[in-house]
């Protein structure tokens, strides 16, 4: 049904923060706790404990985060996951995406997590890339990946093994969660305060188009969720969320997501298209440059694809989804999505990766 509405489907794989499989067999697959000789679990505080008169006792509860990590340098995660990964292709859905893919990160014992699958000399950046690489050879679909929103701004590889520039070279999409209530809520707060959404987007998806020498889509996740942090509580609604779409599309335009992990669509309206931003963020206003990409601005690739939709410019760096998308639209004009057929993919990729 959905393939007969033309609608593009994507398939969500959560990689390397997996309860089943850490819980499989002898444990083999775990991040291992070195100290207590047992699959590492992340600590997030403490509590006193009371009796029930609520009285201390002088004892201590330790509170653990819901997360239970398998070890990302273990070629046998990564087969296990493409293997999924081919089981959803076959079973129709367009794209593979990975999620979670990256190392863990939060816990107050991260010193005591032991990755055992690691060979001498490979580090959290290498496991990532070697990952992606053994997935581009057996995945026959486009490839996408989640990752933090940081990464627009930040080189945070040795920290969560995401490097968008060494990823770039064997992923197709690129999906940064650049939710406003995750960075600190002073982060581009300047005046007015309430244009922060649109310009974490704005500069986010332009910044890791650039980090990622312009070889893949940025297509960023829009936080369509309140979460309980200062600026939220002053400023989250609907237009909050249209904030981040219209930076996204001022910005390089080629797709968003919405998350919002209660399903809750309340927040989410009609795409905003070609209609011009209202809001006061001098970055939307036409009288300002905006950010150009290797070959040339924007606003020139833009002309150039209205021009003739069939064609790239050969001297543009231009966004190889652009060119997918034109090449489907002339090849089967029934796909009102405009998306590319699996048939398709490798030769269009190859095309694009030989020009």
């Amino acid at each position: 049904m959905m393939k007969e509405q033309g609608i593009y489907l994507v398939a969500r794989i959560v990689t390397f923060k997996d309860k089943n499989l850490a819980d499989y067999g002898k444990k083999q697959y775990a991040v291992w706790d070195k100290s207590l000789n047992r699959p590492w679990i992340g600590i997030s505080g403490y509590e006193k404990v009371k009796d029930e008169n609520g009285n201390e006792t002088g004892a201590t509860k330790t509170l653990y985060y819901d997360e239970n990590w398998v070890d990302p340098y273990s070629q046998e995660v990564w087969e296990y996951n493409v293997h999924i990964a081919q089981e959803l292709i076959a079973r129709g859905f367009d794209e593979i995406q990975f999620d979670y893919i990256r190392f863990p990160t939060d816990g107050k014992n991260m010193g005591n997590a032991q990755f055992r699958w690691r060979s001498e000399g490979m580090d959290k950046e290498s496991a990532l890339v070697s990952f992606l690489r053994y997935a581009r050879a057996n995945i026959d679909a486009p490839i996408g990946i989640d990752i933090y929103g940081a990464n627009g701004w930040y080189r945070s590889g040795t920290r969560t093994g995401q490097d968008v520039e060494l990823l770039a070279e064997y992923v197709d999409v690129v999906c940064p969660m650049f939710y406003p209530s995750h960075f600190e809520q002073s982060f581009l707060n300047y005046a007015p305060a309430s244009e922060r959404p649109y310009r974490v987007y704005y500069y986010g998806t332009y910044r890791n188009t650039v980090i990622g020498r312009n070889k893949l889509i940025i297509r960023p996740w829009v936080q369509a969720f309140y979460l309980n942090v200062s600026y939220d509580r002053q400023y989250y609604n609907e237009n909050y969320v249209r904030q981040q779409v219209y930076g996204v599309r001022d910005s390089v335009n080629r797709g968003y997501m919405y998350w919002n992990g209660m399903c809750r669509y309340d927040d989410i309206s009609p795409d905003v298209d070609d209609k011009k931003y209202t809001g006061p963020s001098y970055e939307a206003d036409a009288k300002y440059k905006k950010p150009a990409l290797s070959g040339g601005s924007k606003a020139k690739l833009h002309e150039e694809q209205e021009m003739n939709s069939s064609t790239v410019s050969s001297g543009s760096d231009t966004a190889a989804w652009d060119t997918i998308r034109n090449q489907e639209e002339r090849d089967n004009n029934k796909n009102k999505g405009g998306f590319p057929k699996l048939g398709d993919i490798k030769k269009l990729w190859q095309a694009y990766s030989e020009s």
